[in-house]
């Protein structure tokens, strides 16, 4: 194992759907971690948390590929990286938010209207969807550029996160 085909890329984005840090960094074992370092700092984190074997190295080796290719959301990740190497909490509110669901939020038309990050939940709510009226919301920015890789469109959704004091949890029944 040394590349990552589809059914690893499958294999290691429900492992961070999930939140299952085994599984995760047993895919990550002699695999390129570049192509996949927003997936595989979420991976890290969580085995860090659990004291996973392994873990703390390539947790290392994740923070210093992110620091070196400095994407949108890069640096947002390295610091909750070197958090969990430091055993302290990264001081963003954990919320189980789909990135690649923030991200098409991003990348929407304004004028298709607004969409909606439901702070309770992390789901995210499409314009002209029913919302609990109830709960807490807050409008994600449409007019993010469109059609960049996967990594890219992560992190930039990961950054805006972060930039409202939140970072991405697995999203559990």
């Amino acid at each position: 194992m040394t590349g990552w085909d589809e059914d690893a890329l499958a294999g290691l984005r429900a492992a961070v759907a999930r939140g299952d840090a085994r599984a995760g960094l047993a895919l990550l074992a002699g695999r390129p971690l570049g192509p996949v370092l927003q997936y595989a700092g979420d991976v890290l984190v969580a085995a860090l948390a659990e004291s996973l074997d392994g873990a703390d190295a390539a947790a290392r080796a994740c923070r210093e590929e992110l620091d070196a290719r400095g994407l949108p959301g890069d640096a947002e990740l390295a610091a909750e990286l070197a958090a969990a190497l430091d055993g302290r909490p990264s001081g963003l509110e954990v919320l189980p938010a789909d990135l690649g669901a923030v991200a098409e939020a991003l990348e929407a038309a304004p004028a298709d209207g607004l969409w909606l990050l439901d702070l309770d939940r992390g789901d995210v709510l499409a314009p002209g969807e029913p919302s609990d009226d109830e709960g807490r919301h807050l409008p994600i920015p449409p007019g993010a550029p469109a059609g960049a890789p996967e990594e890219e469109r992560r992190g930039r959704a990961r950054r805006w996160l972060a930039e409202q004091g939140l970072r991405p949890g697995p999203r559990v029944l």
